[in-house]
């Protein structure tokens, strides 16, 4: 599926992909979701951990941003090129949480996202520098990273690992 650009494709692939994600996440056992290792010392459920947290980020900046503040993308002390050690203190934080625990968390953040996304106007969205907190970007790249594109990185992992066809 090609990256989102607007508002109508932000909601459109983000619950697309999203229900692709919870289709493949229902086909494994709870056995190979919370304790088989995918890559390095991650499991299926640690993937979806992953995307809470970096949900949380995005929403943490949008917050911010909108608020007229200066979000600290992508963490307070981190810079991209530090995500290797973010994503690592992402995976401390959120390691021990439970499925169901995790689950109703990643279907709010899920939500809240596309409530967002809802509340803007396609120009809101799309225009590139309209708010500061963006850069030199637009809304619509972050709401595509933390949904959508996220998401199938995470299916791909998944479904690739455990030779999953959806």
């Amino acid at each position: 599926m090609a990256r989102a650009r607007n508002k109508q494709q932000l909601l459109e692939y983000g619950k697309h992909e999203y229900n692709q994600l919870n289709e493949l996440i229902s086909k494994l056992s709870s056995q190979q979701r919370d304790h088989e290792f995918i890559f390095d010392n991650r499991t299926a459920k640690d993937i979806v951990a992953h995307l809470y947290a970096w949900q949380l980020l995005e929403l943490t900046w949008y917050k911010d941003g909108m608020s007229g503040k200066k979000p600290q993308i992508p963490a307070p002390g981190y810079t991209f090129k530090d995500a290797p050690a973010l994503n690592e203190k992402l995976y401390q934080d959120y390691k021990d949480i439970s499925w169901e625990e995790l689950k109703n968390k990643f279907v709010k953040s899920h939500r809240e996202l596309l409530q967002i996304i809802t509340n803007h106007t396609d120009e809101d969205l799309t225009t590139k520098k309209k708010y500061t907190w963006t850069g030199s970007t637009d809304m619509a790249t972050y709401f595509a990273s933390a949904l959508s594109s996220h998401y199938v990185w995470a299916i791909d992992l998944i479904r690739k690992h455990f030779k999953i066809k959806i």
